[in-house]
């Protein structure tokens, strides 16, 4: 998978200006935020993170410096479709571990458009990965409140009585604890 071309699909949809820093890296930016996106091997992330950022700090250092809300909000994401082995994890966890300049977004062993998106997830906005029917809401509703009277939770979810009777209703059957 061609993570880079994922990551542009994903920026473009969501409004982002989009340009290519290298067959490794992109760019991206809107009104508020800015960073980069590259795309290497675990090995490459791990040697070169600190490096890359520097230079794209360097490279855009003009405009941080008229763009204050930009400056707050820079973004250095490192993808990878590699499975990590438990120091590589380790690594990983170091460079998101730095604030040092740019928040960090460290991904690897992505292997669908979909782990793109989420690695993504911190500069997009909020997905909503399930939609549940009304009858599978109230079910889920009704599970949970499993500690009421059962006659207070058919009071409280009958759509045809009127909102005074259900508050009636409601504290009579919570009252005698009555199901």
């Amino acid at each position: 998978m061609q993570l880079l071309e994922e990551a542009r699909i994903v920026l473009d949809k969501y409004g982002y200006s989009v340009s290519s820093l290298g067959e490794d890296m992109l760019q991206f930016e809107d009104e508020t935020l800015m960073g980069f996106i590259c795309a290497l091997p675990l090995e490459s992330i791990l040697q070169s993170w600190c490096d890359r950022q520097d230079d794209f700090l360097k490279r855009n250092a003009t405009l941080l410096r008229n763009s204050s809300l930009k400056s707050w909000n820079l973004y250095s994401v490192f993808l990878s479709s590699e499975i990590p082995n438990e120091n590589d994890k380790k690594g990983l966890d170091i460079i998101e571990e730095d604030f040092r300049a740019s928040r960090k977004v460290v991904h690897a062993a992505i292997e669908t458009a979909s782990d793109v998106v989420r690695a993504l997830y911190p500069f997009i906005p909020i997905q909503n990965i399930a939609a549940l029917e009304a009858t599978d809401s109230l079910r889920r509703l009704r599970d949970r409140l499993t500690a009421l009277p059962t006659r207070a939770v058919d009071v409280l979810l009958d759509e045809h009585i009127s909102e005074e009777s259900v508050l009636k209703s409601f504290q009579e059957a919570h009252e005698t604890k009555a199901n």
